[in-house]
């Protein structure tokens, strides 16, 4: 801990701050997506049932083949999505990690300031 400062501690935790912000936002654009997409797909799903003829099973089959591109986009932007939510969740970590080290910048601080024995 002896090479990081308290400044460039605090420096860490507003370019992580900055991240979350960002990571959130664009959290939101993919939520979007993944809605729009699935939309989409759902859309494309009621179109196809209303144009295939055969079986219970050949109509499912052509209706799965018909819109296979749009569950595709509709998996995609989920993955998207996902993946957007993991590095939000990493980034608060990161942020607690340097909530914490600050913290314990202060209270070597304070140990070297008052002893063992004596607090504020």
């Amino acid at each position: 801990m002896a090479d990081l400062t308290l400044a460039d501690i605090a420096a860490e935790a507003r370019r992580l701050s900055d991240r979350i912000d960002a990571g959130v936002r664009e959290l939101a654009k993919q939520a979007e997506a993944e809605a729009q997409a699935e939309h989409t797909y759902r859309r494309a799903r009621a179109v196809a049932w209303q144009t295939v003829d055969g079986t219970a099973k050949q109509r499912e089959d052509e209706v799965d083949s018909a819109t296979a591109d749009q569950r595709l986009a509709r998996d995609l932007a989920r993955g998207q999505r996902q993946a957007s939510l993991e590095a939000l969740r990493s980034r608060r970590q990161q942020l607690s990690m340097a909530q914490t080290l600050a913290a314990a910048h202060r209270a070597e601080a304070e140990h070297s300031r008052f002893g063992p024995e004596v607090g504020p």
